[in-house]
């Protein structure tokens, strides 16, 4: 490992809360939270297709969460590269959908996420989000 500069670190951690604020955003169904997470030209690649568009990617969001009550997103192995004004992040994503008459999760899903992100006037924000479906257990997901 080589070291790293102190604007390098300060970088890498700003990038690594805005992947908890997404799980944040999904979990407390702050939907419109999202607008400060993604880049308004955000490109998503998701099991559910190809979205173009911060308000598309919301929209999506909104739809596969929206029906749950209990939501549990845990991001772990996060690994992030930062190149100037531009980064990338690889993470798994453990995400845990369930209902409030019971605290057995009805799905789980495990993902890994690769993504991009971009420094803006207002901070880092992902402008590419991809999510390989690793393992789901439980109710199928949406088609959308």
């Amino acid at each position: 490992m080589t070291g790293y500069d102190i604007q390098t670190l300060a970088d890498r951690a700003e990038i690594t809360d805005l992947f908890v604020s997404l799980g944040r955003c999904l979990d407390e169904h702050d939907f419109d939270g999202l607008k400060e997470v993604l880049t308004e030209d955000v490109v998503g690649t998701t099991p559910g297709g190809t979205k173009e568009g911060r308000q598309a990617l919301i929209e999506q969001a909104r739809a596969n969460h929206e029906g749950y009550e209990r939501l549990a997103h845990q991001f772990n192995s996060v690994l992030v590269k930062v190149e100037g004004d531009t980064g990338t992040v690889r993470a798994y994503v453990t995400g845990a959908f369930g209902h409030t008459d019971s605290p057995e999760p009805v799905r789980v899903l495990v993902g890994e996420y690769r993504n991009k992100v971009v420094r803006t006037a207002e901070g880092w924000r992902i402008s590419e989000l991809t999510v390989r479906p690793v393992f789901r257990v439980g109710e199928p997901a949406p088609a959308l």
